[in-house]
């Protein structure tokens, strides 16, 4: 009875849990055994005279002993890591890692390295589909809040003297600096990570909540942490960066993961003061999250991407509202969009600015793009795991703020970060088609995340190839067009402007969300306009770009018109236009564009009204757009009839024939 049980806290015997009983049986009562034998061996807290308080004290052999620790952890590889666990059940890092640390942080350097590694294997990610995920979060958060409230600048100060070296040129004398420095990114990784997994859906209690992101990135700033990430940035092509530059890519991912760019140019643009979002809620798309947190009035902001507007509830219920959502931005990403918040504070946000910006003037993150898409480029030639899917979604996502970034500082005139030579790296020739052969494997391959990625990314380029081929320097332009004539109007279907084509026929709802619609079809809009700036022969014929399925999807978004950006309403509203007089307007009188048509025009004041006068003028376009496709079917449908079929009121007929 006694192995099925387990002690609780108040001292009560409760049954083992399920993920207890996983745990119990992985792992054999002599190896238990042996581990707590190793685990007691560490050390011991004593009290001495001439201080109040006891002070720990390692065993002679502690350092072995720690050795042993990690032995066992290397050969951890379950997803349910029972060893792990049992360390974790035993408060080894409470009791033992972190008051040595703070005992011996000087004149016992391999043994705090061996005490960090440790707490490294303690802090990595739990997997998804392990039966024990929420006990593993659990311990997991515990040991980052223990760490972030007095141990942190102990750790990095013992890291930080293999960069010292490397600053000095003599990094080469030592073997192990080039693996210290990876443990410092790992251990940064995994507390940034330990944000970013605690869900409120995953932690049932209160106790498993750690620190604020805001309260990690001020003790990483604090530390001057962001300026040896940079230094790294920048020399990210000499060793051992270029070894950890996936690692590089994460951490950097992490920190501007929940940004908006708009709200960081404006700490730039306003040194510090306090965003006035109405100030540049033209730009980009909104995003999941923030529609969801206030049913009045209330902000939406993207991801990676821009915009921040205000807009008036939708007169739904909020049942309606979330499935509307989740619909366009998909139910996993909008999810996790939904638990993700940026920090509280004002002075985080400023500092991330700053960090932006050096990434950019300095060269960093053009240097992290040339490695990063190196090292995958060779990964692609491997069998790839889904660490190396993981990779590539980061280097897309990083790569799409930065791109948003650059665009947005045209607009604001920050011509320190508007320099071409900012993302020259990312603006290659050879990545444009890598982007597309990404694209066609993660359509192949159904992978929704990279689809978002990819196609959020190709459309923030375009978008700044539009404004510097209207605004740009000489050489800028010569540069986009070039790009335009070798990347985007390729003969035949190895053009973008094809190849989206056909991603918006095929499209299916079914299966992706509805913004993976929306980034196609402005892709597919603005590759046409750089091209028409090129050559306007080589732009394709609406015969070629337009069937029956495409001008539905077209008329599908309309009906989430307000989770639409500026941009795609304008493109919207002037396809329809183009289709309402032109051969191909049957294809609009199919009884789903009709029902979305009707709804637009008979309940649209309230689903789709917006505070924004161009938003407004856009609606107000779209909605006599719609009263005149549907006067033109009903006078197609009854002119056979008589002819003064066509003089009843319309609103009567199509009330009936949409019933």
């Amino acid at each position: 009875n006694k192995e099925n049980m387990l002690q609780g806290q108040d001292g009560c015997q409760t049954p083992r849990k399920p993920e207890d009983e996983a745990r119990h049986t992985m792992i054999s009562d002599f190896d238990e055994a042996h581990l707590q034998s190793l685990v007691s061996s560490l050390g011991t807290r004593q009290r001495f005279p001439e201080h109040p308080t006891s002070g720990y004290v390692k065993d002679p052999q502690s350092r072995e002993t720690l050795q042993d620790l990690l032995r066992f952890l290397r050969h951890d590889t379950t997803r349910e890591r029972p060893i792990m666990m049992l360390l974790h059940t035993w408060d080894v890092v409470g009791n033992d890692i972190l008051p040595m640390i703070q005992a011996y942080h000087s004149g016992a350097a391999e043994l705090i390295l061996d005490a960090v590694k440790l707490l490294v294997f303690l802090t990595l990610p739990a997997d998804p589909r392990s039966m024990n995920l929420n006990e593993q979060r659990h311990y997991i958060n515990r040991t980052v809040q223990s760490l972030t409230e007095n141990s942190c600048a102990v750790i990095f100060s013992h890291m930080a003297e293999p960069l010292e070296r490397f600053e000095s040129g003599r990094l080469h004398l030592r073997d192990e600096d080039g693996r210290t420095i990876q443990l410092l990114l790992t251990f940064v990784r995994n507390l940034l990570l330990s944000y970013r997994e605690n869900f409120p859906g995953n932690a049932p209690s209160s106790s498993q909540r750690v620190q604020p992101k805001g309260s990690i990135l001020n003790i990483l700033f604090d530390l001057h942490l962001p300026d040896l990430l940079c230094q790294m940035a920048k020399d990210a092509r000499k060793k051992p960066f270029a070894e950890d530059i996936t690692l590089l890519i994460e951490i950097f991912h992490l920190l501007f993961q929940s940004q908006v760019p708009s709200s960081l140019i404006h700490f730039l643009d306003h040194a510090g003061e306090k965003p006035k979002f109405d100030e540049y809620r033209q730009y980009g798309e909104q995003s999941a999250s923030t529609l969801m947190k206030k049913k009045t009035a209330r902000s939406r902001h993207g991801r990676f991407g821009g915009k921040t507007i205000y807009a008036n509830s939708f007169q739904r219920s909020g049942k309606d509202q979330t499935t509307q959502l989740r619909k366009y931005y998909g139910a996993r990403v909008f999810e996790n969009s939904h638990e993700s918040s940026l920090p509280s504070g004002l002075n985080e946000r400023s500092q991330l600015a700053e960090l932006a910006r050096t990434l950019l003037v300095d060269g960093g993150f053009n240097e992290v793009v040339y490695v990063a898409w190196d090292h995958i480029k060779q990964r692609d030639m491997m069998v790839c795991n889904d660490e190396d899917q993981l990779n590539v979604h980061s280097f897309f996502a990083l790569s799409q703020f930065f791109v948003t970034f650059v665009s947005l500082s045209f607009d604001w005139n920050l011509t320190d970060i508007s320099k071409s030579y900012a993302l020259s790296n990312l603006f290659d020739k050879h990545l444009f088609f890598w982007l597309r052969k990404k694209w066609e494997m993660f359509d192949h391959s159904k992978d929704v995340r990279g689809l978002l990625h990819v196609s959020a990314l190709v459309k923030e380029m375009l978008a700044l190839m539009e404004k510097i081929a209207s605004g740009g320097s000489q050489a800028d332009k010569f540069v986009c067009q070039a790009l335009t004539a070798e990347g985007l109007c390729a003969e035949g279907d190895d053009g973008y402007h094809h190849f989206c084509n056909s991603l918006v026929k095929k499209f299916d709802s079914k299966s992706l969300p509805m913004i993976y619609l929306a980034d196609c079809i402005q892709v597919l809009h603005m590759a046409n306009n750089l091209i028409r700036e090129l050559d306007p022969k080589l732009v394709a014929l609406d015969g070629e770009m337009l069937n029956e399925r495409s001008v539905s999807n077209y008329i599908s978004l309309l009906a989430f018109f307000e989770c639409n950006s500026s941009r795609l309403k304008s493109i919207l509203i002037r396809k329809i236009k183009d289709i309402t007089s032109s051969e191909y307007e049957g294809y609009l009188h199919a009884f789903g564009n009709l029902q979305i048509i009707h709804d637009i025009v008979g309940g649209g004041e309230n689903k789709y009204s917006t505070e924004t006068v161009v938003d407004h003028d856009d609606f107000l376009k779209l909605k006599d757009m719609a009263a005149s496709i549907l006067i033109g079917f009903m006078q197609t449908l009854y002119s056979t009839k008589s002819a003064s079929a066509t003089d009843y009121k319309k609103k009567k007929h199509t009330d009936l024939v949409l019933l």
